[in-house]
């Protein structure tokens, strides 16, 4: 068929750019830093020299990935969604090193879970993941979990053990968590059995704390919330200073705590699911070993519902 006027003619396979690891690097840390200044310290480039390895990038894809101001530098839509692959691109690349010459590479993976379960579960894990492991880094995060999986939905983290949100089913379940309420050794009621429950709480976004309050609730119990906090270390010393109530799984509940229960004024608590999230499928052979691990520990701890 022959051309017609005015059509464009062939431009030939479209050359695609080539995305060289060092760009990526800085690119990531200037995402992660918020500022050229630091993404210089963290690759060992200077200020200016980071800023052209930014043009470069954002010209070879013909897209702006940063939008900068006097004050910081933020990410446009396409630097958020770059992010990502960035990162998985690097990842990959430390691990194909690393897969052939250990001694090379820099492989590593990331691991993220609520503090009260890193604090019961992470020394036995490092120790046998290192065992089995020497030559992989295992860099860990503890937060909440819903905060932990925006991480892993950037790439930011490879696992994530959390308990299930409603919004949120994406994970593998593992077990059920039995969730009870529990105070501190010395605790009395500050008022009688009718009166407001003092509750020490994490925040909004913890599904143990909406268990807590529904339950209550349902059971037509006042309640009053006298402190929150994103740390269980904040939560212990609130329990124990101010004679407050608070809800927690049962392996994690320390061991001179009291539980209380319906002879205490306080309804039963649905049982949460303790899931497992990966970032996709699984390639690295380090990342499913640690996931095996985790699933042997549950195995072996207190039992649960």
């Amino acid at each position: 068929m022959s051309r017609g006027a005015g059509e464009p003619c062939s431009q030939g396979p479209v050359l695609r750019p080539n995305l060289q690891t060092d760009l990526l690097q800085t690119f990531v840390a200037v995402a992660e830093s918020e500022s050229f200044t630091g993404a210089g310290a963290a690759v060992g480039r200077t200020q200016s020299a980071v800023s052209l390895q930014i043009q470069r990038l954002e010209t070879l894809l013909d897209c702006p990935l940063f939008e900068r101001t006097k004050r910081r530098v933020e990410l446009t839509r396409a630097g958020r969604e770059f992010l990502i692959y960035a990162r998985r691109i690097l990842r990959l690349h430390d691990e194909a090193v690393a897969a052939v010459n250990p001694a090379l590479g820099e492989a590593g993976i990331r691991v993220g879970m609520p503090n009260d379960y890193a604090e019961l579960f992470m020394p036995q894990l490092l120790r046998r993941f290192e065992a089995d492991y020497p030559e992989v880094r295992c860099d860990i995060e503890c937060d909440l979990t819903w905060d932990l999986l925006a991480r892993l939905d950037r790439g930011a983290l490879d696992i994530v053990l959390g308990i299930r949100h409603a919004a949120r089913s994406t994970g593998r379940t593992l077990c059920h968590e039995e969730i009870v309420w529990v105070a501190g050794p010395h605790f009395e009621p500050a008022a009688p059995q009718g009166g407001p429950v003092p509750l020490v709480l994490y925040p909004e976004s913890c599904p143990y704390r909406a268990r807590a309050t529904e339950a209550l609730a349902g059971a037509g119990r006042p309640y009053r919330v006298v402190y929150t906090s994103q740390s269980p270390t904040g939560i212990r010393i609130a329990v124990e200073a101010r004679g407050a109530v608070t809800v927690t799984s049962r392996r994690t509940v320390p061991a001179h705590w009291r539980i209380l229960g319906n002879a205490d004024g306080f309804p039963d608590l649905p049982p949460a699911e303790l899931q497992l999230f990966t970032a996709g499928a699984i390639t690295h052979r380090a990342v499913s070993h640690f996931t095996e691990l985790i699933e042997a520990e549950l195995a072996g701890s207190t039992p649960t519902v």
